[in-house]
């Protein structure tokens, strides 16, 4: 296979670091896996790294780790952390599911930590500030651990 291609218009938009780049040069893939997946990206869709993790390029806690560096924000454990289900009510069910964001745990200065599984995505943040009355920080977290723990926090 050729190089990897990262010139395509998407990523010259682009304002910080490109995943591609960044899970290169860390050594989690390839140039031939990165082609392969800008191709079915294209193809099916998805974002970038939802198509590596699904061809097991890469696993899912690294794509968060690498997407939390990428986006200047903590990377957190969910696994490690226990949801306070008095935060995590505040954003209804349904919305946080759909979003893939988790209020985690009150801050002592009035804030609310919430865990996405994609920080770039420009219209979580706008539909969370018009759910929550309190400052958000924002940190990043593997989609499948944020689902578990809607599913640990409340009932269906």
């Amino acid at each position: 296979m050729t190089a990897a291609r990262l010139d395509h218009t998407f990523f010259e938009r682009e304002m910080r670091p490109q995943l591609g780049s960044i899970l290169l040069d860390k050594g989690f893939i390839t140039t031939d896996q990165l082609d392969r997946a800008l191709a079915e990206r294209a193809e099916n869709r998805e974002l970038l790294g939802e198509t590596l993790v699904r061809l097991g390029y890469v696993f899912e806690e690294d794509l968060a780790r690498v997407l939390a560096e990428q986006a200047g924000v903590p990377y957190l454990n969910l696994d490690a952390v226990d949801v306070d289900r008095y935060a995590a009510a505040v954003v209804p069910r349904q919305l946080g599911e759909a979003l893939v964001a988790l209020p985690v745990r009150f801050t002592p200065e009035g804030g609310l930590v919430i865990a996405v599984a994609d920080p770039t995505d420009e219209t979580l943040m706008r539909q969370l500030a018009a759910e929550i009355n309190c400052p958000i920080v924002l940190s990043v977290a593997a989609a499948s651990c944020i689902r578990a723990g809607w599913r640990r926090t409340r009932p269906a």
